[in-house]
């Protein structure tokens, strides 16, 4: 066991090295040829349709994401818990908490940008004023609706006590092997993938001139140029306090960044780069897989700190285009809205502006909503959500790398062993197997329950599954969560707990 230990870091193959030439190289490559592409080529039908094929897997994964999110999440919630049981929940905290306070600081930093920027005024004249009451009920709203209407966070709650649960209870032991298989499976599958990212983002890049044209609209060449000082400097300064506050070298951050970052860009969406960058914080930047898996996922539903530092710029250039007084009064008034919506708003291509441009017209008082809206998510395209997703997703690394090293000795993750051991004896399934109609019974369930986790997403992903969302019903997330849990415990997982207790070496030797 000892051996393994010592020699599992050295199994570790770098990711997406095809014909000697490493994944970033290729996802450049082909960007910058899509961009080729959509210019010399804006008319062809060949061009255009190579570009929808681009974005069929992006929404693929947007449609599915609740049951990756929770295939992911769960399984390394088990895997965390049966190993460091004490420690696990110090990690979920001081996960949570940094992704708040990257939030905010966010949303201050870009308020500091925004005068030297835009020359935003302190005040504007005939800006109507939103009370303060009216303020703190429209933030309350904000914050009430966050669990109820959002699938993602749902299921990422779920994720995380489903995959505790089965860790710490004995007869749930099945449970918890299924959940970490699940979630290896289904890294195991995006990672047999990679070779198909550089081919997508290339397709997608030919949108880019296909949307906008050599020219643009000033408005938008302005807004972008914002958007995009503000996402990489911001992504700097974070790799600047990781460089210095943890082990990190700068060559594993500038491989993590290589990686993942044109990746982010090509896509435009969070959900498209999580098994990517899952695997990119493991290999390139050294984190331990338990860290990667955990403030990966966690990152990717919940921070979208490049987003709202967007949605703010985003914010001036439509009001100024419309002639709406505006101010950085207003402005900092939207700063904990904001930061609200950022923790529920999805992680999709434009997915901010669909979600927190009808709230802002509401905060700001603005009296024509639909035009308002319209002109917001025509702005928030494009380039710009690309830039954002970028920074999210390298961001998500640079707090994993934070957690797993800044605060190791408070995890003590390294050193403590789990209390976990095996029963004694084997549970009423394991005895004589299960029979084929119970496993008939847990595929079914399987099936059923991964309907009711897709189907309340399915409306934001591929045109071909939306009908699935007609169906959908308040609180099917949560339930369809249990009917895998469920099937799970008849099938049992097939395998022994020894099988486990393998993962523990691989997984402890990186902490």
């Amino acid at each position: 066991m000892t051996v393994d230990a010592k020699e599992a870091p050295a199994r570790i193959s770098k990711p997406g090295a095809y014909f000697g030439i490493p994944l970033p190289f290729w996802v450049v490559v082909f960007l910058a040829g899509g961009l080729v592409v959509g210019v010399l080529f804006p008319e062809n039908h060949v061009a255009n349709a190579v570009y929808t094929s681009g974005t069929y897997f992006p929404k693929a994964v947007v449609t599915f994401a609740t049951f990756i999110v929770f295939a992911i999440l769960s399984g390394a919630t088990a895997k965390l818990v049966l190993f460091h049981r004490r420690e696990a929940g110090r990690l979920f905290g001081l996960i949570l908490l940094a992704y708040v306070v990257l939030g905010f600081a966010s949303l201050f930093y870009v308020t500091i940008w925004i005068p030297i920027l835009t020359d935003l005024p302190l005040n504007a004249p005939g800006a109507a004023r939103m009370g303060p009451g009216q303020w703190l009920r429209q933030v309350g709203h904000s914050f009430s609706t966050l669990f109820s209407d959002q699938p993602l966070i749902q299921v990422l709650i779920s994720a995380v006590v489903i995959g505790y649960l089965a860790a710490i209870v004995p007869g749930l032991r099945s449970v918890a092997r299924g959940l970490i298989m699940g979630g290896q499976s289904t890294l195991w599958l995006f990672k047999k993938l990679l070779w198909y990212y550089p081919v997508m983002i290339g397709c997608l890049a030919i949108g880019i001139p296909l949307k906008f044209g050599l020219k643009g609209m000033m408005a938008y060449g302005h807004t972008t140029l914002w958007v995009g000082l503000v996402t990489v400097s911001w992504s700097v300064i974070l790799a600047g306090i990781v460089k210095l506050t943890t082990k990190r070298s700068w060559k594993q951050i500038a491989s993590y960044f290589a990686s993942v970052w044109p990746m982010g860009f090509g896509t435009g969406g969070s959900y498209e780069t999580l098994a990517m960058n899952v695997v990119s914080a493991e290999t390139d930047l050294g984190l331990s897989r338990d860290i990667a898996e955990v403030s990966i996922v966690f990152g990717t539903v919940m921070n979208k700190s490049c987003a709202t530092m967007s949605v703010m710029l985003v914010t001036i250039s439509v009001s100024r285009l419309l002639n709406f007084p505006i101010s950085l009064v207003e402005i900092v008034t939207l700063i904990p809205p904001v930061l609200i919506l950022g923790l529920e708003s999805p992680g999709i291509p434009g997915g901010a502006a669909f979600f927190m441009s009808p709230i802002v017209t509401v905060l700001l008082h603005v009296r024509d909503i639909d035009v308002f809206v319209a002109t917001f998510v025509t702005m928030y395209s494009g380039l710009i959500p690309m830039f954002a997703t970028a920074g999210n997703t390298t961001n998500d690394g640079l707090v994993g790398a934070l957690l797993n090293d800044g605060f190791a000795s408070y995890l003590r993750l390294a050193e403590t062993d789990s209390p976990f051991r095996p029963p004694t004896s084997p549970s009423p399934i394991r005895q004589g197997g299960p029979h084929a109609l119970r496993k008939l019974a847990g595929w079914v369930l399987m099936a059923l329950g991964t309907c009711m986790l897709v189907a309340p997403q399915a409306v934001m992903g591929l045109n071909q599954l939306k009908w699935m969302h007609n169906y959908a019903f308040r609180g099917e997330v949560m339930l369809g969560v249990l009917v895998l849990s469920a099937s799970l415990y008849l099938l049992n997982a097939d395998g022994a707990l020894d099988d486990v207790n393998k993962i523990r070496p691989e997984s402890t030797a990186r902490l």
